[in-house]
């Protein structure tokens, strides 16, 4: 049985969208783990903050690392991505061993819940995740006013990322 990690950077909206995407897996008899990036005390990065204790990232590291495919869950924030994800991604990249291994090849699914429309968040994680070698699912999730998030494209995309 293959599992699928799910990340949010918020507990508001993503969460929600994220805790329909776990049942649906379920449902299709999936395993499935939801990484809430603020449940992480992740200081904000510096040079300075560097060579601060590395617990919380190493938990971090641990949750995300293996095999297991990725469906990612960001709001839109002015424009481009939440604070959270840009910090955490800081922190992997200057602190995991390999942090090229941990997204080179990994298949990702993205997807939104936004207050506006969204598409430039799905935009910058598309960019973003091809970037650093991940194979990106061609459909997205997108919940936006008027225009909820279907049932039918979550399973299409889990049907993508192998699941």
């Amino acid at each position: 049985m293959t599992g699928l990690k799910i990340i949010v950077a918020t507990d508001g909206k993503n969460l929600k969208l994220a805790q329909r995407v776990r049942e649906i897996a379920k449902g299709r008899m999936c395993e499935s783990e939801i990484i809430d990036l603020s449940t992480y005390d992740l200081p904000l990065y510096t040079r300075k903050t560097a060579e601060k204790d590395a617990e919380a990232l190493h938990s971090l590291i641990k949750s995300l690392d293996g095999p297991h495919p990725w469906f990612v869950l960001l709001p839109e924030y002015n424009g481009g991505l939440p604070p959270v994800w840009i910090n955490a991604l800081t922190w992997l990249s200057v602190q995991h061993d390999d942090f090229r291994k941990m997204f080179n090849r990994r298949r990702v699914a993205i997807g939104t819940a936004s207050g506006g429309h969204g598409w430039k968040a799905l935009a910058a994680m598309r960019e973003q995740f091809a970037h650093l070698g991940s194979d990106v699912v061609g459909r997205y999730l997108r919940d936006a006013k008027g225009a909820p998030a279907k049932d039918e494209t979550v399973v299409d995309i889990l049907d993508r990322l192998g699941l």
